[in-house]
This record gives C-alpha cells, sequence and structure tokens, in this order.
C-alpha cells in the first residue's frame, strides 16, 4: 500500500468514525447495522485521537483537525453521563432495594449464581431469562426461605422472568406485547408501595424488528405512581429507541448517579470486555434513586443491577 491510499484509507475510517459518532442522533436509521454502531458508542469516536497523532506525525492537518473532532464530539457527548445528579437526602429516610439477574438461559452455573444471590441484601429479586429448569435449581437454594413472596414466569430459552420479594405483593396486568414475559407488581416495602416491572426485549440481533417494537410498546406504559422498570432492556442510551421509551416519565439510575459510561455485556469473553450498558434500572420522578451497585452472576454473560431507591423529597 502506498502512501497515498494509506492516507486515503485514513480518512475514510475517520468519516466512518463520524457516521458513528452522528448516529445516536440520526433517528430516521433504523436499521440493524446502525443499532450495532450505536452500542459502540462513545468509545468508537475516541479512536479518532490515534489517528490524529498519526495525523500530525504525517503533517496532515486537516485529517488531525477531523480527527480530534470527532473524538471531541463524543467526549462532549458522554460527559453529561457522568454528572452525580442525586438529591440531598436525610441518612434514615426509608429506601426500597431492588436487584436483576439475567441468568442466562444456559448457565451451566446456576448453583453459583443462586449462592451469589442468596448473599444480596435486597428487598427484591428480579430475573429474566428464567427457565424451568433454573425455577428448579432454585427451588433448593436459600432464595426461597428469605424470599418468600414470588412470581414465576418460567419459559424455555430467554423468554421467562421471574419477581421474588421479601414484602407482601399483588401482582398486576403484565404487559402481554413484548416478546418475551413482563412481570408487573405492587410491591407493600416498608418504604411504601412500589411498582415493578420485570422486562426483557428482543434482541436486535436476532429479530431487530421485534426489538423496535418491544421498546416502542413499553414508551406507552404510562407509570402509576412510585414505579421502577428494571431488566435486561437489549439497548444502551445511545440507542434512540431508548431514549424515547424514557422520555420525560423515566429515569434511567446509572445516570442518575453519574455512572452513565458502566456497561453490563458482554462478560465473560477476554478478548472482548464489556462495552454497552444493556441492563437498566428506570426510575419515575416519585423516587430519588439513592444508590447503584453492578454485581457479577456466576455462568450469566450480563452484570446484575442493584438500585436503592426512595419516595422523593
Amino acid at each position: 500500500m502506498n502512501r497515498r491510499t494509506r492516507w486515503r484509507v485514513a480518512w475514510i475510517f475517520t468519516g466512518g468514525l463520524a457516521a458513528v459518532t452522528i448516529s445516536p442522533w440520526v433517528t430516521t436509521m433504523r436499521t440493524r447495522a446502525a443499532t450495532v454502531a450505536r452500542a459502540l458508542m462513545p468509545w468508537a469516536s475516541l479512536l479518532g485521537l490515534p489517528v490524529a497523532v498519526v495525523a500530525v506525525l504525517g503533517r496532515r492537518r486537516v485529517l488531525a483537525a477531523g480527527a480530534v473532532g470527532v473524538a471531541g464530539a463524543g467526549v462532549a457527548m458522554a460527559r453529561p453521563l457522568t454528572r452525580d445528579r442525586r438529591r440531598p437526602r436525610r441518612p434514615d429516610a426509608p429506601v426500597t432495594t431492588i436487584a436483576h439477574a439475567n441468568l442466562l438461559y444456559d448457565n451451566r452455573r446456576i448453583d453459583d449464581a443462586a449462592v451469589a444471590l442468596s448473599a444480596l441484601d435486597v428487598d427484591v429479586l428480579t430475573f429474566s431469562e428464567y427457565t424451568p429448569a433454573h425455577a428448579a435449581n432454585l427451588a433448593s437454594s436459600p432464595l426461597l426461605a428469605a424470599w418468600t413472596h414470588r412470581i414465576e414466569r418460567p419459559a424455555e430459552l430467554a423468554s421467562g422472568t421471574a419477581l421474588f420479594s421479601r414484602h407482601p405483593l399483588d401482582e398486576r396486568a403484565t404487559i402481554a406485547d413484548t416478546r418475551h414475559h413482563t412481570v408487573v407488581a405492587d410491591v407493600h416495602a416498608p418504604a411504601g408501595t412500589l411498582r415493578v416491572a420485570v422486562i426483557h426485549t428482543q434482541s436486535p440481533m436476532v429479530r431487530h424488528a421485534r426489538w423496535a417494537a418491544d421498546l416502542a410498546y413499553l414508551a406507552r406504559v404510562e407509570p402509576e405512581g412510585p414505579a421502577v422498570m428494571i431488566g435486561d432492556f437489549n439497548a444502551g442510551w445511545w440507542h434512540p429507541e431508548l431514549r424515547r421509551l424514557m422520555g420525560r416519565r423515566w429515569r434511567d439510575a446509572h445516570h442518575v448517579v453519574g455512572r452513565g459510561l458502566s456497561a453490563s455485556w458482554p462478560i465473560g469473553h477476554w478478548l472482548l470486555p464489556p462495552f454497552v450498558r444493556l441492563d437498566h434500572a428506570l426510575v419515575t420522578a416519585e423516587l430519588d434513586v439513592v444508590a447503584v451497585a453492578d454485581f457479577y452472576v456466576p455462568g450469566s454473560d450480563h452484570r446484575g443491577v442493584i438500585v436503592t431507591v426512595g419516595p422523593a423529597r
């Protein structure tokens, strides 16, 4: 490859990075390729920095400026996600803690996962990819003794969901329009009654149109009072479909605490580190986000999510 061709390739690469950088805001792009590109943000835009260094060394000032511009745009977009927006609260204010774990339908370490989940100090446990085999394995674990109120919708492959609670609960009408099962319940916790919806959308890589339809349907759900929508959305903040779902009603708990750049997938791939957050806890304005944490789920390809919420001041 001669010198002129190398610089041409550098320009094409920089143009591709620019396209990926603006893709979250070009909402008319609704293809599977656009969805994959958006999942790479903001990390893809930072690849403009090494291109800029090479361009400076080669005295290609225009290329260097363009590459720096791409990286700078990515940083500017990502910066608001690192700002802590929590409101002050009294240390003794009542709270409710909810955890979610994608168990992975073919998890071969479900017994280890049960041990890890049993150690969690949470009021509510929620699951996606909850299969009949998982239900049978967890039945002999300490989980059932600690979380005595349960709604279980086991199903083959990735469609099953479940909700375990330490406190009494009332099941509400499920959201039948999503491909995977959805569990909705009012949990009567000491901090107050809280509606919890356990979500799992389709994978955009497997059924892209169904994934978009799932998120579009969830965007029409009107929460009644304090509510948390938690689970595997198979979408990140950079996807317009998730931002439309959130609208003005829902806030992402990780964004509230300034951890909007944290990732939950993929886990367990030594060649590919976690780069996108697919697992979210969305909360309504009637709730304050007190804390958010991630935890390891043995055998799963997702990190688990723990959110602590309390009644808004």
